[in-house]
């Protein structure tokens, strides 16, 4: 079998990559992050806004929730959501952050290698 790319080393790992998971933009990564969960997940995540967010070299994926309600809501699901970031972006996120803002930004942040981070 003759590779996709003779003449590019780096190839070899993307050959690796299952397709499902070979998706490369922001928007199609963030539907299949949409796609993972059921409707409910989905409405709450509905008046969400996602954003990613590189400080120091720590990657977070940020979820900005309307009202506190939602947020608590999203808290609860942290495990799953957690896990989700980690299967789409190929494990180059380091932290989920589910964020509300109330006259100033107050987040939740969690590491997807470990738990709450203080």
């Amino acid at each position: 079998m003759s590779p996709l790319y003779p003449d590019e080393e780096d190839q070899d790992d993307f050959r690796l990559i299952p397709p499902h998971r070979r998706e490369t933009t922001w928007t199609g990564k963030l539907r299949k992050f949409h796609s993972q969960f059921d409707s409910s997940i989905r409405a709450k995540f509905r008046d969400c806004l996602f954003r990613e967010i590189e400080e120091g070299g720590v990657v977070t994926f940020q979820i900005l929730c309307p009202n506190e309600a939602v947020q608590k809501r999203l808290i609860q699901k942290k495990q799953k959501i957690g896990n989700t970031v980690r299967w789409i972006w190929l494990q180059k996120i380091d932290r989920l952050a589910i964020c509300v803002d109330n006259g100033g930004l107050q987040c939740q942040v969690f590491s997807l290698q470990k738990y709450l981070i203080e």
